[in-house]
């Protein structure tokens, strides 16, 4: 396992890693550097950022309340928001916590600093995606208006309710978004793709003490390796929920998809190991840190792994050591590292960069830009990104870099490249991360830094 690791932090991973087995430690370290322009270390006590893992604790925070008999999870969300139309009012506890609400994924950026009543205002405005109860939909939103209603139910903020009911008697004391008062240097600082600076999550906008609430309560939490582990020995001992609300947390409440091989419980998926036992676990990200658990809750083996510098390619890793606790003959897939090209790549990924260039320097009208949209991205991400969304980042690019050639492409992995484009307008050199469908290279996802 250090071995492997070890190869991917070669290949540019960093990050802390844990790994039980029978209640003990296999590997408890740290990779790579947690400050890169300070030289200091990733460690086993570092904290990170852990994305949508943050999900299963809000879970956690909607079956406490009802243990203290305040809600139920098969209320309506009418019962706790104010105004909400008929098209929302079937919405239940149930629905949002298992991604069966039809709410879309974001209707907002993480950084945003939105208040709850701003947000909720929009969630409710916000056209469903399906009929509640009838599909699934992998949605921050719900999640956003669960922890909302947390508040509102508990008299509470969030954070407070999270950490006084559950976090400080099940004794993460590391884990948070303020409360914990980490010093600066316990926290992981993120680096981007290209090793540019990110920061921390604490480095960007916040709302009363924690991110705006298109992040608050389905992503963004801090934590470390060692404090998710012992959450997950809390959960696995009844020591902060009863036996009851474990089970509902754990069921197999939605099939994650059509087709799918695993299943949504409350803030965990769900799957079925080949050796017929059961691995619940979540993963979380916002494409500069990334975290994992794996529980494999019917044989007494537990993976952690949090990453400050997330490479594409590398959110397998902790799957990868969960293979190597069950097979001790199993050989890793290290990932690459970036490769540069010598210029464009001829085909489909050529075109759609140069494509993307393009309208980038020919400024074109909403119904253009909505048109070229449709042409170039995939599915998932022109539905998942609201379309004012879309039509008000590229408007800010063609007027930030307007004309401009491609320099420097860089293939990270076979599905994501980075380039420069430097503007003919005042020379201004721009990196962009290009995610590309496989299949056609479409546009998975799209990411824009000035370096100059």
């Amino acid at each position: 396992m250090d071995s492997f690791l070890l190869a991917c932090t070669d290949a540019g991973f960093a990050g802390s890693v844990l790994v039980l087995k029978d209640g003990s430690a296999v590997l408890d370290k740290g990779y790579g550097l947690r400050d890169r322009e300070q030289g200091l270390p990733n460690e086993p006590s570092t904290v990170h950022a852990i994305g949508s893992i943050t999900k299963q604790f809000t879970a956690a925070c909607i079956l406490k309340l009802q243990e203290q008999g305040k809600l139920k999870v098969t209320d309506a969300m009418s019962a706790y928001l104010p105004d909400v139309p008929a098209d929302k009012s079937g919405i239940t506890l149930h629905h949002l916590l298992t991604h069966s609400a039809g709410f879309p994924g974001a209707i907002g950026d993480d950084n945003e600093p939105i208040d709850g009543g701003d947000f909720t205002r929009l969630a409710l405005a916000t056209p469903l995606e399906f009929a509640p109860g009838t599909g699934y939909g992998y949605s921050n939103v719900g999640y956003s208006l669960l922890g909302i209603i947390v508040e509102r139910v508990s008299g509470m903020p969030y954070e407070r309710f999270l950490y006084d009911e559950l976090l400080a008697p099940a004794g993460l004391v590391r884990t948070g978004y303020r409360i914990p008062e980490w010093s600066k240097e316990q926290l992981a600082i993120g680096y981007r793709k290209d090793g540019t600076r990110w920061g921390t999550m604490l480095d960007h906008p916040t709302v009363n003490g924690a991110p705006g609430w298109h992040l608050r309560a389905n992503g963004g939490l801090l934590s470390s390796t060692h404090d998710m582990a012992a959450w997950v020995d809390a959960l696995r001992t009844n020591e902060i929920l009863g036996p009851t609300s474990t089970q509902a947390m754990f069921a197999p409440h939605v099939l994650e998809g059509e087709g799918a091989d695993s299943h949504y419980g409350y803030g965990w998926a769900l799957f079925t190991t080949p050796r017929g036992t059961r691995l619940i676990t979540h993963n979380g990200g916002n494409g500069v840190q990334f975290a994992d658990v794996l529980w494999y809750a019917d044989e007494d083996a537990v993976v952690v792994l949090m990453s400050n510098a997330n490479q594409r390619g590398m959110q397998d890793m902790a799957w990868e050591l969960g293979r190597m606790v069950f097979d001790s003959t199993y050989v890793a897939h290290v990932p690459e590292p970036p490769k540069p090209l010598a210029g464009i790549p001829e085909g489909p990924v050529g075109d759609r960069m140069k494509a993307l260039s393009a309208i980038i320097g020919a400024p074109a009208d909403e119904a253009r830009l909505k048109e070229w949209f449709t042409e170039n991205f995939g599915p998932g991400f022109l539905n998942d990104v609201p379309m004012e969304r879309h039509l008000e980042v590229f408007k800010q690019l063609q007027a930030d870099i307007g004309p401009n050639r491609i320099d420097q492409v860089q293939r990270v992995n076979p599905e994501e490249y980075t380039m420069q484009l430097v503007s003919e307008r005042d020379q201004r050199r721009w990196q962009v991360m290009l995610q590309l469908r496989p299949s056609d290279a479409r546009i998975g996802g799209l990411g824009f830094d000035a370096l100059d």
